[in-house]
């Protein structure tokens, strides 16, 4: 009988993402989901991280919230892009409901407290607009690093394996500003949840807050608190606590990861060989941005994985947008899928079939999903 075909793409170092992986298998799992929210998702043209810039603020809380329950309780709307196209985290849920992996949110600066239950960093806070320079104060982007990394050493003697995801609109822009911020030539590298990666746009975003800043610094709290966002240093944090632990970890999510993982180096962190990248086939495939490319800058030693998912053969138009560039990752979409399938033995097609009936599921409880399947 032939061998089932993998479903997972090593885009860079091959030996030691299976080595990671392996040192993970039948272990304990958890995942952990950040959410955040930055004004910078409100600038137009940012993010289609939902149907209008302003409706961005509520997308992380949304997300969790369907994550949790299976729809949303804020209002009556799983986070859409301006074209209809549904959040990631349809794909997050299939995998963890088809996996029975734990997961826990982490609220760093929701725009909108979530109404799930959900562990509050105490400092958290909304974002500003970087153009302005105005993203966090220095003392609250040091404290949510803090926090994270305090959070961590509680849950990591619990698990072999943690899966790291996020939700903050307008997240590759900040993640931009954090890598410029710290002297890094990240130009043109970062993805888009859009087919058109605003690259132009993020670039004088950028521009215009590191010229407040006055220029690139070696710290990272300095520039997190410039060009950043609280969802990024709390994922450092989180980071820097777990590797103190024995656990592997999987940053979930795409070139928002370099951002985390530069903020770590620059606080003098070693990896250990314990980290990888776990992302969707979407994102490595997208011309418009560089996620190896950026890793192979800042952490050379981190293994990058793809989860080879598929929606060519969609029933439903709004899930097959994605293999037109939109949308790709996020809510650790594709770690959470990495993780189910390497770890839980979840098949590829027990996964579609299982994001299949989701999005039938919201259709039928009268749950907006997108303009063309909504009988």
């Amino acid at each position: 009988m032939a061998e089932p075909r993998s479903h997972l793409i090593y885009a860079y170092r091959e030996d030691e993402a299976r080595r990671i992986l392996s040192s993970a298998m039948d272990g304990r799992i958890l995942s952990v989901y950040f959410i955040g929210s930055t004004e910078t998702s409100t600038i137009p043209g940012v993010s289609v991280a939902g149907a209008t810039p302003e409706l961005t603020l509520y997308t992380p809380a949304v997300d969790v919230e369907y994550l949790f329950y299976g729809k949303p309780l804020t209002i009556n709307q799983i986070p859409v892009t301006p074209e209809g196209i549904p959040t990631p985290a349809l794909i997050t849920r299939a995998a963890i409901k088809s996996s029975n992996i734990p997961f826990i949110v982490v609220d760093t600066g929701s725009y909108m407290k979530p109404r799930i239950p959900h562990v509050t960093l105490p400092s958290k806070m909304v974002g500003g607009r970087i153009d302005l320079g105005e993203a966090l104060p220095y003392d609250v982007a040091r404290s949510l690093f803090e926090e994270g990394r305090a959070l961590a050493r509680v849950f990591t003697p619990l698990t072999e394996l943690m899966i790291l995801g996020e939700s903050i609109p307008g997240g590759t822009t900040t993640a931009l500003g954090i890598l410029v911020g710290l002297g890094y030539d990240a130009w043109g590298m970062v993805s888009s949840a859009s087919p058109s990666n605003p690259h132009v746009l993020k670039e004088k975003i950028v521009k215009e807050g590191l010229e407040r800043m006055g220029g690139p610094s070696v710290d990272p709290f300095e520039a997190v608190a410039r060009l950043g966002d609280p969802v990024h240093v709390s994922m450092a944090g989180f980071l820097a606590g777990a590797l103190e632990g024995d656990a592997s970890i999987i940053l979930g999510g795409g070139t928002q990861m370099a951002a985390v993982l530069a903020i770590v180096k620059h606080i003098g962190i070693s990896l250990r060989g314990r980290v990888m990248i776990g992302t969707t086939r979407w994102l490595i495939e997208d011309d418009s941005s560089d996620l190896t490319g950026l890793v192979e800058m800042i952490q050379p030693d981190v293994p990058v994985v793809a989860y080879d998912i598929d929606f060519s053969k969609s029933p439903y138009e709004g899930l097959r947008y994605y293999e037109r560039g939109y949308v790709k990752e996020g809510v650790g979409a594709g770690g959470t899928s990495i993780a189910a399938a390497t770890i839980k033995g979840l098949t590829h097609e027990r996964l579609l079939n299982a994001i299949y009936e989701e999005y039938e599921r919201l259709r039928g409880d009268g749950i907006e999903v997108d303009e063309e399947d909504r009988g």
